[in-house]
């Protein structure tokens, strides 16, 4: 047999061997995306403590009618788990459980996905699983050098009022089971270029009992972002008949404050939310409901945010706002809102912003100054894109003085349909 030939039918049969070995071969396992939590199954615990578990903490409220436990009778897997009670909402307040995860450009660019088991017994108001992305160096730094926050600042030469955490990505579920089994939990959240710091809460705003077991937070690859269409509703749940549960309720720990879906007035349907009791503050803040938005998406376009309003003897300003944030803080904010107070029936309020370049992050608020005498409720709220910004480059940020906000005030007086 001539060589050639010989060399072309020992190949042939190398080939037809490589083949087969292929299709017997098992397909390799695919590596799990690794688990940033410690001690994410509550198994170990803190030394020195009796029902501490290694790695967490807790919210700290001060209050009596709040509990933390470690529990070893109701769990979903291994020996623990651990709960948040709470028996009062004179105060409202959110106590959870959480973790601080100090990242870095391994996970710039990818998603965060926050998942945990949750089982509810006797809950009454909202519980919820959430994750955070934010640029904090003086969080990142006090758990680097092992002191606390106030300790690192000093160290940073930092005051509070200069404290420079910003916010870049926030995502919450939220969910009002009475009593459930265990129920798996998710919440997934883009990590801008710049985030050094992941927040996991997992807690409860309202009464009752929630049970937390077999957490895990993951990076994953992060899909292209989708067009956005003009001229279309972004907001979920934007006339709060779902129940308001993809809304932020932002309600500032004044005695007897209270934010609630109101099911008996509503400029459409049958629900809005209504804000109430919270005259007894001490300093000036927001309160309200809000919505958070990934900012790549609306980064060189105008965007409009508006909501209809209605006041019953309201001794306060409300209005629509809307903020872009990006790495290093605030770059834009709407301006001209009007400002409504007083009695009033229903009435559109809206604001517009031409939102930067470099916008990671977007907030779309529907506010209140608090603390104030009087009720508000909001409903049938909207937030589009309505064309291409004229000029996107990031601005200083600017405050708008109460000279150059027009007001709206009016006598009528409302009662509930």
């Amino acid at each position: 047999m001539p060589l050639s030939r010989s060399l072309r039918i020992v190949a042939l049969l190398a080939l037809v061997l490589c083949a087969a070995v292929a299709h017997a071969a098992p397909a390799r396992p695919t590596t799990a995306p690794r688990n940033l939590l410690l001690n994410p199954g509550f198994e170990r615990g803190f030394e020195g403590h009796d029902w501490m578990p290694a790695g967490w903490d807790t919210s700290e409220a001060g209050l009596p009618t709040v509990f933390f436990g470690r529990d070893s009778f109701l769990v979903r897997g291994g020996r623990f788990a651990v709960n948040v009670a709470n028996t009062s909402t004179l105060y409202p307040m959110s106590h959870n459980w959480s973790q601080t995860v100090l990242v870095g450009r391994e996970a710039w660019g990818r998603t965060a996905v926050l998942s945990v088991w949750t089982k509810s017994n006797g809950q009454q108001g909202r519980a919820y699983v959430l994750v955070q992305a934010y640029r904090d160096t003086v969080t990142r730094m006090a758990r680097v050098w092992g002191v606390g926050r106030d300790d690192a600042r000093r160290r940073m030469s930092i005051n509070k009022v200069d404290d420079p955490a910003v916010d870049l990505g926030w995502a919450r579920t939220q969910f009002e089971d009475p009593n459930s089994d265990w129920v798996k939990r998710e919440a997934r959240v883009y990590v801008p270029v710049g985030t050094n710091v992941l927040f996991v809460r997992i807690g409860l705003m309202g009464t009752g009992q929630l049970l937390i077991d077999d957490a895990s937070l993951a990076l994953e690859a992060t899909p292209p972002l989708a067009p956005m269409a003009r001229n279309t509703n972004l907001l979920r749940d934007p006339d709060f008949e779902a129940g308001g549960l993809a809304w932020e309720w932002v309600t500032p720990p004044f005695e007897g404050a209270r934010t609630d879906l109101d099911r008996t007035v509503a400029h459409n349907g049958s629900a809005s939310m209504r804000f109430s009791s919270m005259r007894d503050g001490l300093v000036q803040t927001r309160m309200g409901v809000c919505q958070p938005f990934q900012g790549r998406a609306f980064a060189g376009k105008t965007v409009r945010a508006s909501a209809f309003f209605r006041g019953d003897s309201l001794r306060t300003n409300s209005y629509v706002k809307i903020y872009a944030q990006g790495t290093r803080g605030l770059l834009a904010q709407s301006l001209g809102a009007e400002m409504l107070s007083g009695s009033f029936d229903w009435t559109e309020n809206s604001a517009t912003l031409d939102v930067p370049k470099g916008t990671e992050h977007l907030w779309v608020w529907l506010i209140l100054n608090a603390p104030a005498e009087g009720t508000l409720w909001v409903d049938d709220a909207k937030f589009e894109i309505i064309g291409d910004a004229p000029d996107a480059s990031p601005a200083p940020a600017k405050t708008t003085t109460k000279s150059a906000t027009s007001k709206r005030t009016t006598s009528k007086s409302t009662t509930s349909k």
